[in-house]
């Protein structure tokens, strides 16, 4: 079966012409470059069977030739993608349903009603300057940049990206080349996630990739710890490269929440397997760095999205009110932009390629230098998940019997605990029954709801001191900042109360690794 694996990265639009005099392009060629022009018409029908069954299929003109391709479900994680292709000439702009390859495609376009109702549904046109590269180890990968655009009508979308595809050799192979490139380039470079025609989709449809929560790791109990730990990081690593594209086009707050909750799952499974992997003192700060430089707005996304409108609800007529949050959105479309353009930055592409790159060398390829710590190479799964999970609910225990001595300070570092205890449990809850984890999950998720509103109270109280001094001043705005603290005050007696409840639920919450 064929099977396309290429990266994909985005980069301004100005910038076309500095790749044409890549030195590295004429260093590593091994074949003239060329130059096409390239027409593509996607099918489907008016309710978007194919897509439904994740298959793109396409005419592309080049030159006087056409090839009729289909593309089905494969993978997209952190800008690779793995798809199956079929690919065959045709003799003109008229699809060859004898020419269909996939025995999906073959079943589902063996209904002549539904070949009746192929349409074009979206054209690309674009220009693509193809290199064929050879990397020092060997590996054989194809180079292309291409601009063009997207079009639906009078609809059009421009696109501007790199696509190196592999040839010959393994996918590191794309990933330092890749690396290479942001390194040596004036610019900066984006991983991209969406292929042109999930775009292309995009556009007809009016409808954007929603916010990517975090999906269940299909664990299995005879896996080793290397396998265990891959699967989980490159599940998290899904996640927060998912909702890039989210947050740099401000669609929705949540997009930046689902990559703060990546974030947070990934530096867990780092901690929980740190007993049985390589360390990565250097991948552990960049992600440090990263949360440190996401924080900021989501900590004002909190303040003024949540807890401003309820206070304003109360207050509707009051002027200080309405001043301060307009006062409010300012410092949060700051810090969003902050984040952003963190997200846009060199630092952050090289870290993700970088982590792939430790994902591939460390663990996925026998041989390699990087290996699992002997103190663990012949613990079994089972074993080591308990071990992980019985010593963190033990912490959290021996904390929680003192909760009622403990400052803002120390609540804060409990629902810490009991956040990494959570994404724990749910990245090996498929090795225990299902029904005994939910409901452990739901005593954790109760307490970490309420310690998230202290977290957010202590938050308030600190958003409050960075607005400007010169926007406090007047008494109708000291006045208003008295209401929010004293609202904030309330909020944070009522859960201090709710948190006994929620502590009684997770004392009785039946210990399911027990049973196994």
């Amino acid at each position: 079966m064929p099977k396309e694996i290429e990266l994909k990265l985005s980069l301004p639009r100005n910038r076309i012409k500095y790749l044409q005099h890549l030195p590295l392009l004429e260093t590593l060629g091994i074949s003239r470059p060329t130059k096409q022009k390239l027409y593509t018409i996607y099918f489907d029908t008016p309710d978007l069977a194919l897509k439904r069954q994740n298959c793109a299929l396409r005419l592309r003109q080049m030159g006087k030739n056409w090839l009729q391709t289909i593309k089905t479900e494969g993978s997209v994680a952190s800008g690779l993608h793995e798809r199956n292709e079929w690919e065959v000439s045709v003799p003109s702009n008229q699809l060859d349903f004898t020419q269909l390859g996939d025995p999906g495609m073959i079943k589902l376009l063996s209904d002549a009603e539904l070949r009746k109702q192929l349409r074009q549904v979206f054209i690309t046109r674009f220009t693509r300057h193809m290199y064929l590269l050879q990397t020092e180890e060997g590996s054989q990968i194809e180079f292309c940049f291409d601009h063009g655009k997207i079009i639906i009508d009078h609809t059009k979308e421009s696109f501007t990206e790199i696509e190196l595809e592999l040839k010959s050799g393994k996918p590191t192979q794309l990933f330092r080349l890749a690396l290479t490139l942001v390194q040596i380039l004036p610019f900066p470079l984006r991983l991209e996630n969406i292929s042109k025609a999930e775009r292309g989709y995009m556009l007809y449809t009016g409808h954007k990739n929603p916010p990517v929560k975090a999906l269940p790791v299909e664990l299995k109990a005879d896996m080793d710890l290397t396998t265990a730990f891959t699967l989980i990081a490159q599940n998290c690593l899904d996640q927060l490269t998912r909702n890039e594209h989210g947050v740099i086009t401000r669609i929705d707050v949540e997009y930046l929440h689902q990559m703060r909750i990546a974030l947070r799952r990934l530096r867990t499974a780092f901690d929980v397997f740190a007993s049985a992997i390589p360390n990565e003192v250097s991948l552990i700060h960049e992600l440090k760095w990263l949360t440190n430089q996401l924080n900021p707005a989501r900590d004002w996304d909190v303040f003024v999205t949540e807890q401003l409108p309820k206070i304003q609800q109360n207050f509707e007529d009051h002027a200080g009110i309405a001043a301060l949050i307009k006062t409010c959105e300012i410092l949060r479309k700051k810090h969003n932009k902050a984040a952003r353009n963190s997200i846009k930055s060199k630092r952050y592409t090289k870290l993700i390629l970088q982590l792939n790159l430790y994902l591939e060398e460390a663990f996925k390829y026998p041989g390699q230098p990087k290996t699992l710590k002997k103190a663990v190479t012949n613990m079994a799964l089972i074993n080591f998940t308990k071990s992980v999970l019985i010593n963190c609910h033990k912490h959290i225990i021996d904390t929680t019997n003192k909760v009622e001595e403990f400052d803002l300070t120390s609540l804060h570092s409990l629902r810490i605990s009991i956040k990494k205890q959570r994404y724990a449990v749910e990245f090996f809850q498929a090795l225990f029954a299902p029904v005994e984890v939910k409901k452990y999950i739901h005593s954790l998720s109760g307490l970490q709801d309420i310690l998230g509103s202290i977290n957010d109270s202590i938050n308030t109280q600190r958003l409050l001191k960075q607005i400007p001094g010169s926007k406090t001043k007047t008494l109708v705005s000291r006045e208003a900042t008295g209401i929010i603290l004293g609202w904030n005050k309330q909020r944070l007696q009522r859960m201090n109360t709710e948190i006994k409840d929620a502590l009684q639920l997770f004392y009785h919450a039946p210990l399911f690794w027990e049973a196994r």
